[in-house]
């Protein structure tokens, strides 16, 4: 009986410096390069990223979503990150202006379409041909220097910066770039000079240079 007691005993010891074995090995700190501590930091990276990505979402400004819109602005948005401050917002403004430089060149198309449906497109080829290519001097030549920095919200992202940026341009300076292109083809602008709405951009033109 004492014999079997003592093994019963000695048993529980072991089971129990078994156990402890395991918890140590648990908490032991994988070799560096093992499989285990490659694991384990991708693991972490994860987390760092899925964390970023969830603060993105939660301060995300209402304006970088639904940002104003208005008959006398063009508005565009971007966003960067950058372990440097003025990095991330002078990236997140150059991704603005792309957009900006996009939503421009729809505007002044779009207009220049207009006037060219005015004139009569279906009747005058040569109009058309010409309004072909003033749309592709627009597509490589907007000027987006008149841009103004409407808001801006800056955020911590462990060691990076995450800048929102909110970009503002005044429809005015957008007509003038058709106008000048407009101008800079005589054969177009002979053809648009008595259309109506052309008439009535350059009078618009007009009272904007006037009230600045």
């Amino acid at each position: 009986m004492f014999r079997f007691r003592t093994l019963m005993k000695r048993g529980g010891m072991i089971t129990a410096l078994f156990l402890t074995g395991i918890v140590v090995a648990g908490c032991a700190t994988p070799e560096p390069g093992s499989p285990e501590a490659v694991y384990l930091e991708q693991q972490k990276m994860e987390e760092v990223r899925l964390d970023a990505i969830e603060e993105t979402v939660e301060e995300l400004p209402d304006w970088y979503t639904e940002f104003p819109t208005d008959a006398y602005s063009v508005y565009a948005v971007g966003t960067a990150t950058s372990p440097d401050l003025q990095l991330a917002m002078d990236k997140g403004t150059l991704n603005a202006k792309r957009s900006l430089a996009d939503r421009i060149n729809g505007l002044i198309s779009s207009k220049l379409k207009e006037f060219v449906t005015e004139v009569g497109q279906g009747e005058n080829s040569e109009v058309v041909s010409e309004a072909e290519r003033v749309t592709s001097n627009l597509i490589t030549e907007v000027n987006v220097s008149g841009y103004y920095q409407e808001n801006a919200k800056v955020l911590a992202q462990g060691n990076r910066y995450r800048a929102y940026v909110l970009l503002k341009y005044p429809v005015g300076k957008a007509n003038d770039i058709l106008v000048d292109q407009v101008k800079n083809n005589r054969i177009l602008e002979g053809k648009l000079r008595a259309s109506k709405a052309f008439k009535e951009l350059e009078d618009e033109i007009k009272r904007t240079r006037e009230q600045n």
